[in-house]
């Protein structure tokens, strides 16, 4: 029995030593040495029960499934192109249900900090976005469409503000339809590599390079207040 409860002791010590910074730490360390060529949630606890255990008991989403999105992108992004789970290169297929409770568990987190959506002032703010759309983007993956409508309304602000401001984007101007496309597609399929916003700003910079460009009357020529439309000349019949 002695025997018994200091094997005990010895396991929950050997648990209890983690916090989130140094779970992290020990499996950036793990991957570094070990270096797999793709790695999962079967994986870590392979190579460190007590790690898993942590990570799988400690780091939860708003919903209470295990939050992989703010373990993985803690990592060296080599690591975190390794990362692979379940459904990774298949598309998620779900049925579609309405659950407001669901949405509003993560709206009512983030309630006082909500405008780091559309407006962030410093690091501190880009990390709090990418926690709220990432939250937003898993619970649409399980079909919840109250959680995507409320997503795609922000993303299509973003992104209209994206093609004003910047030129690589300027050519979703006039492919509106196209925009709603491409943000569904990025919902449905981003994984685990990086942010979702940089995600979503890759995907439209580099299928913008397809696009024709477009132009509008209302375009502003020059340094003025004057758009194509002031240069337009009417002929008479």
């Amino acid at each position: 029995m002695p025997c018994l409860c200091r094997a005990l002791i010895i396991k929950v010590t050997s648990y209890i030593k983690y916090d989130f910074c140094k779970a992290t730490e020990t499996l950036d360390a793990i991957l570094k040495q070990k270096r797999p060529k793709s790695f999962d949630p079967l994986w870590i606890e392979q190579q460190d029960e007590n790690l898993y255990k942590y990570l799988s008991r400690h780091v939860r989403t708003e919903t209470g499934i295990v939050d992989w999105d703010a373990i993985t992108v803690t990592l060296e992004q080599r690591f975190q192109k390794r990362w692979y789970w379940h459904n990774k290169g298949k598309a998620i297929v779900k049925t579609p249900y309405e659950n407001q409770e669901e949405l509003d568990i993560i709206l009512d987190k983030y309630r006082s900090v909500l405008y780091t959506v559309f407006i962030q002032e410093n690091e501190n703010d880009r990390n709090i976005r990418d926690k709220i759309l990432i939250s937003l983007v898993r619970v649409s993956q399980k079909g919840n469409v109250l959680a995507q409508k409320k997503l795609i309304e922000w993303l299509n602000f973003i992104i209209t503000e994206w093609t004003e401001y910047l030129p690589p984007i300027a050519k979703w101007k006039g492919y509106p339809d196209g925009i709603l496309g491409n943000i569904q597609q990025c919902i449905r399929c981003y994984r685990y590599t990086g942010t979702f916003i940089g995600y979503l700003y890759k995907t439209f910079l580099y299928s913008a390079r397809g696009l024709s460009s477009t132009c509008s009357l209302n375009d502003h020529i020059g340094k003025g207040n004057k758009t194509r439309i002031d240069f337009v000349v009417r002929e008479d019949t």
